[in-house]
């Protein structure tokens, strides 16, 4: 009966893992150029109303955190956050910045952000600061 049971909860578990890599797809955002050696990058990410106590983790291709946006109080449908993260120059490829955009709330599996949660996303080369 336990190895029965220990067989069950490995193929739920294994499902909900096949399940949550594929709600984790990839946002490609093009870069209108190369970076210079005494530049860096930016994205700049604006949300609309998030799920109460929800944050929006963004995340490169290979899986790092590049930051996150918090979700305090009762959403409103004209709330809005907007913050600037730092991304290393290592994850733009081909002029291209491939992101996973995530949104994870108590209670709830984590899953991909809809549209109306990401109101923009934008790649900024700003000065190196010495």
């Amino acid at each position: 009966m336990r190895h029965a049971l220990s067989i069950a909860l490995l193929v739920s578990l294994a499902s909900a893992g096949l399940v949550s890599a594929q709600e984790r797809k990839l946002t490609d955002l093009l870069v209108s150029r190369d970076p210079g050696p005494n530049e860096a990058v930016r994205l700049r990410v604006v949300t609309g109303p998030l799920p109460f106590g929800a944050r929006l983790v963004v995340k490169t291709e290979g899986g790092d955190v590049i930051g996150s946006i918090m979700s305090y109080g009762m959403p409103n449908p004209n709330d809005t956050h907007s913050e600037t993260f730092p991304v290393q120059s290592r994850n733009v490829v081909n002029r291209r910045l491939r992101l996973q955009l995530l949104v994870e709330a108590p209670g709830a599996m984590t899953r991909r952000a809809t549209p109306d949660e990401i109101l923009k996303l934008e790649v900024i080369i700003v000065p190196r600061r010495s």
